[in-house]
């Protein structure tokens, strides 16, 4: 027999392992949610993943920028630490501007 007066134990919420987002290619031509992506993901990988799925071509690097802070995510920093659930981000080619010397 249960005792129905019993608390029940409290417990952590437990974050999901995965999570959807917006994603637009640079020009605004592709975008789509990407569904079921593990927050564990370098933030690199996921964007490789990302542009197979756009076929963007891959003789550059691409990186995410996230749309909202307009800040450029870490390839090496898991994706789920970077942004959260239905963020917008843009995919971009990765440049590296050089600076001129004088």
């Amino acid at each position: 027999m249960s005792d129905w007066n019993e608390s029940p134990v409290a417990t952590q919420p437990v974050e999901e392992e995965t999570f959807d987002f917006e994603v637009t290619d640079v020009t605004g031509t592709n975008s789509f949610t990407a569904r079921n992506v593990q927050r564990a993901l370098p933030a690199g990988a996921v964007a490789t993943s990302l542009v197979d799925q756009m076929l963007l071509p891959r003789s550059s690097p691409w990186v995410l920028r996230d749309d909202s802070t307009s800040a450029y995510l870490d390839d090496s920093r898991p994706i789920g630490e970077q942004i959260g659930p239905n963020a917008k981000v843009t995919i971009t080619p990765k440049t590296h501007l050089g600076q001129v010397s004088g």
